[in-house]
């Protein structure tokens, strides 16, 4: 058996879930389960070097896969929708581990950690990535091949979106969590608005410094003499006629 195989992470993860509920995201935990699966303390740096650290990383890894192998079939969907479809299964695979994902934001959050020499603050810095993490999966997962600052726009546009669904998501007891779902479609309503005001507003940039060009400057697009700029003025063609 390799000790640091992703199937052996895998079983470790899933005696985990099982503990974490009740004994919290923290490295006791992580030893009972390795315990489960007969496997020694001692191997817990070989496994997880940095413990329950690195295991939510791989919890959240984990996760992502599972959500984009119950993703329905995208092709000819629009972005919005593809978006839309993704945090629906994103979300959809959270649904029986609720009390655990609880369990790892408190564990983010846990001031405790800075006392500890070997934490510190890696947890609130991982935390503060997760969110970003899943967002930049959800964008590759649907062919998304930007490398500009677009790439970035992206994925911390998604990632608030991810962040505020969250905790509505956590306290969600509707039905197939339709209350996180309605609020998935309003703050994806809201970035498409803002996207259509944007491209409005850049529009009518262009239209406007074509105009002035046009207005102010020659063929050649050197500045008009102020003969030739005053003799175009509607005031002066009027007076002209």
């Amino acid at each position: 058996m390799l000790f640091d195989s992703p199937e052996t992470k895998h079983r470790i993860l899933t005696e985990f879930l099982k503990i974490c509920p009740f004994d919290g995201w923290n490295n006791s935990a992580l030893l009972k389960a390795m315990e489960i699966c007969g496997i020694g303390e001692n191997f817990l740096s070989l496994i997880f070097e940095n413990g329950c650290v690195d295991l939510a990383e791989f919890y959240v890894e984990s996760q992502n896969q599972k959500s984009a192998e119950i993703l329905e079939n995208l092709s000819g969907k629009k972005i919005r929708d593809k978006i839309r479809l993704s945090l629906y299964a994103r979300f959809e695979v959270e649904k029986n581990h609720k009390i655990a994902l609880q369990r790892l934001i408190n564990f983010y959050l846990d001031p405790k950690n800075f006392t500890s020499f070997k934490i510190g603050a890696r947890p609130l810095i991982q935390g503060l990535k997760l969110s970003f993490k899943i967002a930049d999966f959800i964008w590759k997962n649907i062919g998304d091949e930007s490398t500009d600052f677009n790439f970035y726009t992206k994925r911390l546009t998604l990632g608030k979106i991810i962040f505020r669904s969250l905790f509505t998501f956590l306290k969600d007891e509707s039905p197939d969590f339709e209350k996180t779902k309605k609020l998935i479609d309003s703050e994806i309503e809201k970035v498409m608005k803002f996207e259509k005001r944007k491209a409005q507003i850049k529009k009518f940039s262009a239209t406007a410094k074509k105009t002035c060009e046009e207005f102010f400057l020659d063929e050649k697009g050197q500045p008009k003499s102020p003969k030739n700029f005053l003799k175009n003025l509607p005031f002066f063609r009027l007076i002209k006629k």
